[in-house]
Parts: structure tokens; sequence; C-alpha cells
């Protein structure tokens, strides 16, 4: 079998998911395409027998760049998908939402949805995630995704349906396409920028020029923050909704480096409050958790 995994990763986590994905299928001896979202405006038409489609969640719904990328898929012959939201909050509201939109345009190009999960990595959006829930959410990850990938690989339907409140919500959110390019005109340059060009290299839609040495800012801003998480300088700073941004920065591999496994400890009295419900629920679900395939290949 032939997979493709298409995905969209601002600060690295839906990367290191759609990576795992390959991972895992690869174990399990399919091969698997990879595709980054946002890189490139080029779509492939190389075959493919199903399609996996992993992004991050951006005001209850899928960053714009993953919008713009499945309009310009061509129709073709049906073709079975998957569907993965990724946030550090969780299946919760107002979250529940969040794929619906995806699902109903991949449909009308023929592709057909039969499966959608939410993936919980540490959050980079105003509250910070625990490190002793970060080194859980990574040593589990594994084992989740062997959990799907065999859904997948298997042809299991796993769809859900959200209310009408968290889709109101999620036609809500979509405002948050417009102020993601007001947030990104709004970034501040302090003095501390030497023009290093790094900003410019990460930016996962080629929002950002260097011009006079210092970066330049357009209109395809995405909000993923990963301009001012990666300047080693702490050059940059937002101009508006100072709040979303983690006092400590977000530094994904340093994240994965901190890892300590195996980790135990009591998940309940770890993640009290709302805003932890959803990841509480993910981590407290062990039925969706296998052995993955590359450790018993070992």
């Amino acid at each position: 079998m032939i997979i493709r995994i298409a995905y969209f990763s601002g600060t690295g986590c839906t990367r290191f998911v759609a990576e795992t994905f390959r991972h895992e299928i690869e174990a399990r001896k399919h091969m698997v395409q990879m595709v980054e979202i946002g890189k490139t405006n080029h779509i492939s038409e190389d075959n493919y027998d199903l399609l996996i489609v992993c992004f991050v969640v951006h005001a209850f719904n899928a960053p714009k760049p993953v919008i713009d990328w499945i309009k310009n898929l061509k129709k073709k012959n049906i073709i079975p998908t998957a569907v993965f939201s990724i946030s550090g909050g969780g299946e919760v509201t107002p979250n529940l939402a969040c794929r619906v939109s995806i699902k109903r345009k991949l449909v009308k190009k023929s592709y057909s949805v039969f499966y959608e999960k939410m993936i919980v990595m540490p959050s980079n959006w105003i509250i910070p995630t625990k490190q002793i829930i970060i080194d859980k959410l990574f040593e589990i990850l594994p084992y989740k995704i062997s959990y799907y990938v065999d859904d997948i690989i298997n042809g299991r339907k796993s769809t859900k349906s959200s209310g009408i409140g968290n889709r109101f919500l999620s036609m809500i959110g979509k405002l948050e396409h417009y102020g993601a390019i007001l947030f990104g005109k709004q970034i501040k340059i302090n003095e501390l920028c030497n023009g290093c060009g790094v900003c410019v290299k990460n930016c996962p839609v080629g929002n950002i020029e260097l011009k006079k040495n210092k970066p330049t800012f357009l209109n395809k801003c995405t909000l993923c923050l990963q301009c001012i998480y990666g300047c080693s300088k702490r050059a940059l700073t937002p101009g508006v909704v100072k709040f979303v941004v983690l006092k400590d920065g977000f530094n994904f591999q340093k994240l994965l480096a901190n890892k300590k496994w195996p980790v135990k400890f009591d998940i309940r009295s770890e993640t009290t409050g709302y805003q932890w419900l959803g990841v509480q629920r993910y981590l407290l679900n062990t039925s969706e958790m296998l052995e993955p395939a590359y450790k018993k290949n070992v």
C-alpha cells in the first residue's frame, strides 16, 4: 500500500506526529509519501492508496494553508482518507468541530474521510504544558499512533459529529485567518536582531523576507509563532495579543531532548481544571494504544 501523509506544522509538534506516522507505517512494510503543506504550492499527482492529513488546530479550525492545499487538490478516484488534528487542549469544546470544514472540503474532492482523531501535543499557546505531562505525551505517542495505523490499514471507521454550538465556534474562529495577517504585520523587531535569516528559513508559509538585513513580514502569516519562538536572540516580539506567547518560549527539540521515560504520576491530579480535561481524557484512554510495529521488528 502507498500512503501519503500531508501535514502542516509551525513549531514542530505536527511534524513530529507525521514522522511518527511514517515510522510506524514503514515498519509495517508500506510505502510512505511525505508532503509538507505550505512549503510549496506544487501538488504531486503521484498515485497513492490512502491519504492521512495532519494539522495543528488554529482557532478551532485547520490553518489556512491546509484549507488552501485541499482547495487545490484535483478530483481523483475515491481515496480513503484519515484526518488528524493536533492540539494542546485535546478533544473538548471549543475544538470539537475543528475537522468539520476540512472533511467537507475533502469529500467535495472525492476523498472518503472514514477516520478522524485528535492527538494531544505540548501547548505553545497562552498556557504552557507541564514538563511531566509533556514527557507522558511523548512516551505514549508511538502507542497511540500504532493503534490508529492499525485501524486505518484495516479499514476500520471512526468518525465523529459535533453539535451546532461547536460548529458555530468553528465558524467564528475562521476570522483568525484575517487576524493572523494583522498579527504578522505587527511583529516588532528589536535591536538584538542580527539579520541571521533563521526566521525566514523557518517560516512554514514563506511570509518573511530579509530587506536591509532585517525581516519584513508579508500578508501570509498563520500565527504559528515559529518566528518568535525560533529566534535565539529573542529579537522578535508580538505587537498585539501578546498574551498568547508563552513567557519562557517554546522549543520543541529541547522539550523532546528533556524527555524522561517511563513517566509515572497521578494523571487526574496533574490535569485539574477544564482547560486540561481533554488532555486528561487523552492520557487516561489507554484502550487506544497498541505496541508499535517497529518495536516488534527489533
